[in-house]
């Protein structure tokens, strides 16, 4: 349909008779088109040249050569000059739903950065987890037992007693095992946060991210509690074969496939509800601090985070996720581990936990607290700090990690030069609407 200005600009023209515009009067015109709104900002006799006034007032008012408009006539054709010319903002692009062919992709790619990613994390920062092991199996009930003073003296003994490689005794099956534990406990958290995540806002509650995280944790003893009970008794042999020194019975070291045959796919999982008490907690506080300390302190989604922000963030998040959990892995440790001769043997979860408090007090069971912090900090740091470094460097296909204010910023650019496109196809449409051909040669008439 023809808007009211097109219907108007015949008063424009130079005589009653003529349908030719001046061209100061077209450039006024223009002039007035290019920019509606500064007429509402000021008076127009401080804002707009006489030319221009007059334009306005002849278009708002509908009569030829008006000197004077209303205000709300002149507010109506300002506002229909103004949603002419205004282009339609562009809508956010949203990716697809995936199918179900490229979610399983997905959750492929997750995986399998996650393994790469948790391998790195657990290689780092072994030594700590392996001191951290022995300090908990310390029996200070059984006379003789206090090979170590702290978590300091257990890292000086070992490398004295077993070499710079007993620190690393136990990696090789960690390294198996970790890979698909914290592939599936990444995996498992970005797929549940995606779904309690509002598609419109992109915000989570609380309780939804504690839910992801306690799912992940859950969903990682499958692989956590085979590869924790090998790695805990590997771990411990140096002990047993400093002590078996002197003494008469032989003890051989055994390496991952023999402790396996001998536990047998039920002893792997001794101690699996130890391990959940462990795990589920862990992950929830782990994954929500995680969450907030980027968004809250790091200001994710102002910036892009560096390594240092994404390893601080996942170090710091560690901290109270660990220490508040040291009780359960405690009892986990002592649960997995074979009782020598001597010392109390444990037939559950409960009946652990009320024989050590009984046997050696509350303080027992923060028994390498300060180990765990160490090891769990640093390994989650570089271990999500890889993860989404990962990502960036080798996206999904169909992924975007652009900021939200690089979109802001993508967006502007298309709505300016989607403006100044409007405005010169406004300027061919007025030319062609008042019908006078600029720079067109008219022969004249004999």
């Amino acid at each position: 349909p023809t808007s009211p200005i097109s219907q108007r600009l015949a008063l424009l023209s130079e005589s009653p008779d003529s349908q030719r515009i001046g061209y100061p009067t077209f450039l006024a015109l223009i002039s007035l088109l290019s920019d509606p709104s500064r007429i509402r900002q000021s008076a127009p006799a401080t804002s707009l040249s006489p030319l221009e006034t007059d334009v306005l007032n002849t278009l708002a008012s509908g009569e030829r050569g008006a000197e004077s408009a209303t205000p709300e006539s002149i507010s109506n054709i300002i506002d229909t000059c103004y949603s002419a010319l205004q282009p339609v903002p562009q809508a956010e692009h949203k990716p697809k739903p995936r199918t179900g062919l490229m979610e399983v992709m997905f959750q492929a790619y997750n995986f399998a950065i996650g393994a790469v990613a948790g391998g790195i994390g657990a290689a780092v920062v072994y030594p700590i987890d392996l001191v951290k092991t022995r300090m908990q199996n310390q029996r200070a009930a059984v006379v003789g037992e206090m090979l170590y003073k702290n978590s300091i003296d257990c890292f000086r003994k070992v490398i004295r007693n077993e070499g710079i490689l007993g620190l690393y005794r136990g990696l090789g099956p960690q390294l198996v095992g970790v890979a698909p534990e914290k592939a599936i406990k990444l995996t498992v958290n970005d797929f549940v946060r995606s779904r309690f995540t509002n598609k419109q806002t992109g915000e989570i509650a609380v309780a939804g991210e504690m839910l992801a995280g306690a799912m992940a944790g859950a969903s990682q003893v499958v692989f956590t509690n085979p590869l924790e009970i090998v790695k805990i008794r590997l771990q411990i042999q140096g002990e047993m074969l400093k002590e078996a020194v002197g003494s008469t019975k032989a003890i051989s070291r055994s390496g991952a496939i023999t402790i396996i045959k001998e536990l047998g796919l039920v002893g792997l999982y001794k101690g699996a509800s130890a391990c959940l008490l462990r795990d589920v907690p862990f992950s929830a506080i782990y994954f929500t601090c995680y969450s907030h300390l980027k968004k809250d302190v790091f200001r994710e989604g102002e910036r892009q985070l560096g390594m240092l922000d994404l390893l601080l963030a996942g170090a710091i998040a560690g901290m109270p996720a660990a220490y508040l959990t040291t009780p359960a892995d405690v009892i986990k440790t002592r649960l997995q581990v074979v009782a020598k001769q001597g010392e109390t043997v444990y037939t559950g979860l409960t009946d652990a936990a009320r024989k050590i408090y009984k046997e050696e007090g509350f303080k027992a069971f923060f028994k390498g607290g300060p180990a765990r912090i160490f090891r769990s900090s640093p390994q989650f740091g570089a271990t999500l700090m890889c993860y989404e470094l990962f990502h960036r460097m080798v996206p999904f296909p169909g992924e975007s990690h652009e900021l939200p204010q690089e979109r802001a910023a993508h967006q502007s650019r298309e709505l300016s030069s989607q403006t100044a496109l409007f405005h010169a196809g406004n300027a061919l449409r007025l030319l062609h609407d008042s019908g006078y051909k600029f720079g067109a040669f008219v022969p004249s008439s004999k």
